[in-house]
């Protein structure tokens, strides 16, 4: 199911040959990931891909719309979503895991780029569609384990945004504070979700 999910990234600058773009695009992750947002300029990724500057420019009419290019295709190559149900959101919750302890990097930049995004409208717009993108699929969990306990799939938009909040608060937790215990705090939150809809159940 989620497998099959559109990634809005997709509308942004015309299609690449899919060498060229995952050229680009991983040049523009490992460029920001380094040198932040601020820093990092279209000559600098056109240089780590060994593409010429106006290729990146044709495709991505701003730097912008790159980053935002950037964020979906690192979100649709991270995602923790493999089953559905309460398996799924067991499965999901573990996968966050393993990507909090793996890739710090994409975490930071994230977390990065939702700051940019509360000064810039165009990085913003992507910010907001990536986390309603993001909280969605949450939602559609959530909706699948209250119809596994034939409870009111109505609290599954609230649980999806308490989620999902939680998911980005241990993220900022992780990047700023190297002693915090990134695992416990996920086995509370899975722990916290799940027993929300099982009272959802109970009082039905």
């Amino acid at each position: 199911m989620f497998n099959q999910h559109r990634f809005p990234h997709q509308e942004y600058g015309p299609k690449l040959p899919s060498d060229n773009r995952a050229k680009i695009l991983q040049a523009a992750f490992e460029v920001l990931s380094r040198q932040g947002y601020e820093n990092a300029s279209i000559k600098d990724i056109a240089e780590e891909a060994g593409v010429a500057q106006g290729l990146v420019h044709y495709y991505f009419k701003s730097k912008q719309q790159l980053v935002i290019a950037v964020l979906f295709d690192v979100c649709q190559k991270m995602d923790v979503y493999t089953a559905e149900g309460e398996a799924g959101a067991a499965a999901a919750f573990e996968n966050f895991k393993v990507l909090l302890r793996t890739r710090p990097d994409a975490h930071t930049l994230y977390i990065q780029l939702i700051g940019v995004g509360l000064h810039d409208k165009e990085i913003g717009a992507g910010i907001r569609e990536n986390i309603r993108s993001e909280r969605d699929k949450v939602e559609q969990l959530a909706r699948q384990v209250l119809a596994e306990r034939e409870a009111d799939p109505t609290p599954a938009r609230a649980i999806a945004g308490a989620v999902w909040a939680g998911v980005l608060g241990i993220m900022v937790q992780k990047m700023v504070d190297p002693e915090f215990n990134a695992d416990e705090a996920i086995d509370a939150l899975a722990a916290m979700s799940l027993s929300a809809v099982y009272s959802t159940n109970q009082g039905a």
